[in-house]
């Protein structure tokens, strides 16, 4: 093998080293956005559920002060 091969080789293993370091970086780095994305979609779901349990207390909270002005002005007549 001359030394001209042996550089290319030489060349060929490092860029295919570089190659295989950068993908599976890659890899990591979108396994953890995938995990990030599940935990932020799972959060994201509760809080929806609890603005929903909280706007339906605040909707029969309304109601129920409603009624006490009613009842207050009727009172108060």
């Amino acid at each position: 093998m001359t030394e001209l091969e042996q550089q290319l080789l030489s060349a060929f293993d490092s860029l295919q080293k570089q190659h295989e370091k950068q993908h599976n970086d890659f890899v990591t780095s979108y396994n953890g956005l995938v995990q990030m994305f599940e935990t932020t979609s799972k959060e994201n779901n509760e809080l929806r559920q609890q603005v929903s349990n909280l706007s339906r207390q605040v909707e029969s909270l309304s109601a129920h002060l409603q009624q006490l002005e009613k009842r207050y002005s009727k009172n108060n007549r």
